[in-house]
C-alpha cells in the first residue's frame, strides 16, 4: 500500500455510482411504489398502515447509514483533499475491482426488485394477499435486494480507494440492515409461520447456502 491522495478520477467514479444509487432510489419511491399505492382509498391506506407496517423506524436508519457516510466522504474530499492516507488498493485495481462490484450489485438488487413485484416496498410491512416469494435470486438467498446495495456501496467505496473511508462506506449500511432483517424476518414468520421457517432453513441470508 502507498501513500496518497484521491485523485478527481478515482473521486469522479465514486461520485457517478453513488448517485446512480440515488437516483434508483427515487425512481423506485415514486414510479414503482406510488402506483401500487394510488389502487386504494386513503381509508385503506391508512388501515393498512396502522395494522400491518412493522417498520420501526428502520428505514429511516436505511437511509442514513446509506447515504450519510458518502456526504461525509464527499465533504472530506473537497475540504482535505491533500491529506495524505494508505491507500486500499493500487489505482488500477481499485477502478476494476470498483466498477465490476458495482455493477455486479446493481444487476442484483435491479432482478430482486423485479422478481419481488408488487411485494417490494421500502418498508416492512405485510399485505392482505402477501405471498412468500421464493423463485428466481430468491430460491437461493432471502434478502437479494440488500445484498445488491451492499455490494453497490462497496464497489463505490473500492473506488474511492481510502482505507478507513472506504470502510466506513459500506460496513455501516450491513449493520442497519442486519437490525432491519430482523424486524422483517419476524414479520414474515407471523404471517407464514412454519413454511418461512423451512424456507430460512433452505436458503443463506444474503449469499446461497451451501449445503
Amino acid at each position: 500500500m502507498s501513500i496518497r491522495a484521491v485523485s478527481q478520477q478515482h473521486f469522479i467514479l465514486y461520485l457517478i455510482c453513488i448517485s446512480i444509487v440515488g437516483a434508483f432510489d427515487v425512481y423506485n419511491s415514486i414510479v414503482r411504489l406510488k402506483p401500487d399505492e394510488n389502487q386504494h382509498s386513503e381509508s385503506d391506506k391508512s388501515k393498512k398502515k396502522s395494522k400491518q407496517t412493522k417498520d420501526k423506524g428502520t428505514l429511516t436508519l436505511i437511509y442514513f447509514a446509506k447515504f450519510l457516510p458518502n456526504i461525509l466522504a464527499i465533504f472530506i474530499y473537497y475540504f482535505f483533499q491533500n491529506t495524505h492516507y494508505l491507500s486500499l488498493l493500487s489505482s488500477s485495481l481499485s477502478v476494476i475491482l470498483g466498477i465490476f462490484i458495482f455493477l455486479i450489485g446493481f444487476l442484483i438488487r435491479q432482478i430482486a426488485i423485479l422478481q419481488l413485484g408488487k411485494f417490494y416496498t421500502y418498508k416492512v410491512s405485510i399485505t392482505d394477499d402477501h405471498q412468500l416469494i421464493d423463485k428466481g435470486l430468491y430460491a437461493y438467498m432471502r434478502h437479494p435486494a440488500y445484498t445488491g446495495t451492499f455490494f453497490e456501496l462497496t464497489g463505490a467505496a473500492l473506488l474511492y480507494n481510502h482505507l478507513i473511508l472506504s470502510w466506513f462506506l459500506s460496513i455501516p449500511y450491513l449493520i442497519v440492515v442486519l437490525k432491519r432483517i430482523k424486524q422483517e424476518e419476524k414479520a414474515l414468520i407471523e404471517e407464514f409461520g412454519p413454511k418461512y421457517q423451512e424456507y430460512m432453513k433452505r436458503s443463506g441470508m444474503f449469499l446461497p447456502k451451501f449445503n
